[in-house]
């Protein structure tokens, strides 16, 4: 099982920006303008992870403020490793960051889509005891070089984790609720970019809570990169000759940061991440709707109802995707189950891989009628979580045809994980992603 304790971590430093009274933008709906400890707005601070920032919201929140964090996650300068190492240091010399005297651990809550003033989705953060995926720690989705060469070498300049990662366990027990109602008196807050509520509460070490966690397993549910990458930090720094027969857990770089939340308790949202490709045949992409079978039907929808049609079929047991080339049409891809299945038990998964949607359109469709293969990631075939820009980029010409997909269900991700095996590659969208630099852990000791 995994291990979890506080941390001392760094953060905006209340006595520049926390005060007794709240803004009003990062006021509860009922609660009274002041505070009973300390609180600070981050709002103008805080950035998403690195992978969801475009080109233009990273301009944005450079000019929102110059301690903005996606100064350190991402920077823009020509050297943005060294850059971000130099900001962080500043900061932390001129009082903009500081470090928590003591070991804390931290509530994170955020607001679901549906109410965006109301924090009630609930996580422990906390630093968990790095270990190869097994039975502790299960990972579900592939993971590219790409992006985990960008983040090893931030951590080699900055030796700070600045972002959190994601993880879900499932417990219904009855004693979560008392260990979630700690007291805490210093918070930090901030709306995202769709106007959510985030809030970072600092609470006293609590050996029942971090025992109570330490007994679960953990589901990375966002983050893989960033664990993956700390799991190589790790080894580099073990192979210092000087550090390398330190106890486990005695060194800073053998935890990462994470919060860790009740998936059984609390409501977390999965979005689907849709498919666009472009550069292959055009006849290959026509004969999906002028000669789908025999594993799929085409059915002509309006492209204003595949989203809506598409979630009225979010339990049905036929694979199914939403299709829209570049001639205007569009149509539901349907499958017929016992022949998608018979296709799908030639692939080397399990076979929680193999019922997947995602798992079908990369295979029977991309594969075997595009030629799309996993090499194509990033080049052939580009993502989007948005169907209208799915829409758009078609009729753009940027992409010849997108596939518009069911989200996974957190049973699917449990079931992979548990097998032992991965999703394909952007299998999962956890919305709201978590913000960076409500708090960070660093590496090195003081």
């Amino acid at each position: 099982m995994p291990l979890v304790r506080p941390f001392r971590g760094i953060g905006y430093a209340l006595d520049r920006y926390g005060s007794d009274r709240m803004a009003a933008r990062i006021r509860l709906p009922a609660e009274l303008a002041v505070h009973p400890g300390r609180v600070a707005d981050l709002t103008d601070l805080v950035s998403p992870p690195f992978d969801v920032i475009s080109p233009d919201q990273r301009r944005a929140l450079l000019d929102r403020d110059p301690h903005n964090t996606v100064r350190l996650e991402l920077s823009a300068e020509a050297d943005p490793h060294a850059a971000a190492a130099t900001a962080l240091a500043a900061w932390l010399a001129d009082g903009v960051l500081e470090r928590r005297s003591d070991a804390t651990l931290y509530y994170y809550r955020h607001a679901p889509s549906e109410a965006p003033d109301d924090p009630s989705v609930a996580g422990v953060l906390a630093r968990v005891l790095l270990e190869p995926f097994g039975d502790a720690v299960r990972a579900h989705e592939h993971t590219m070089a790409g992006p985990k060469a960008d983040r090893l070498g931030l951590l080699e300049a900055t030796h700070t984790q600045l972002s959190p990662i994601l993880a879900v366990y499932l417990d219904g027990s009855a004693r979560y609720a008392n260990l979630m109602g700690r007291p805490w008196t210093d918070e930090w807050r901030a709306r995202d970019a769709d106007g959510l509520l985030h809030a970072l509460a600092a609470i006293e070490p609590d050996e029942q809570l971090t025992a109570f966690l330490s007994r679960q397993q953990l589901f990375i549910a966002d983050g893989h990169h960033r664990y993956e990458t700390a799991l190589a930090y790790q080894a580099q720094v073990r192979a210092n000759a000087s550090l390398g027969h330190a106890a486990p857990g005695a060194l800073p770089a053998d935890w990462v940061m994470m919060v860790l939340v009740n998936a059984q308790l609390e409501r977390l949202e999965i979005r689907a991440t849709h498919r666009l490709i472009r550069g292959v045949d055009e006849a290959a992409l026509q004969g999906l709707i002028s000669e789908p079978g025999p594993l799929f039907q085409a059915l002509p929808v309006a492209p204003d109802e595949l989203t809506d049609r598409l979630n009225r079929l979010r339990g049905a047991e036929e694979p199914v995707f939403g299709f829209l080339p570049a001639n205007g049409s569009s149509h539901l891809l349907i499958g017929d189950v016992d022949g998608v299945r018979d296709r799908m038990r030639r692939e080397p998964m399990s076979a929680a891989v193999q019922r997947l949607d995602l798992s079908v359109l990369h295979r029977a469709v991309l594969a075997d009628r595009l030629g799309l293969e996993a090499g194509d990631a990033g080049k052939r075939i580009l993502y989007t979580t948005d169907p209208a820009d799915a829409l758009a980029r078609v009729r753009s010409g940027e992409a010849q045809a997108a596939f518009l997909v069911r989200a996974s269900r957190m049973d699917e991700l449990a079931a992979v994980a548990t097998a032992g095996d991965v999703m394909p590659e952007k299998a999962t969208y956890f919305y709201p992603k978590l913000l960076t630099g409500m708090v960070f852990y660093p590496l090195e000791d003081e």
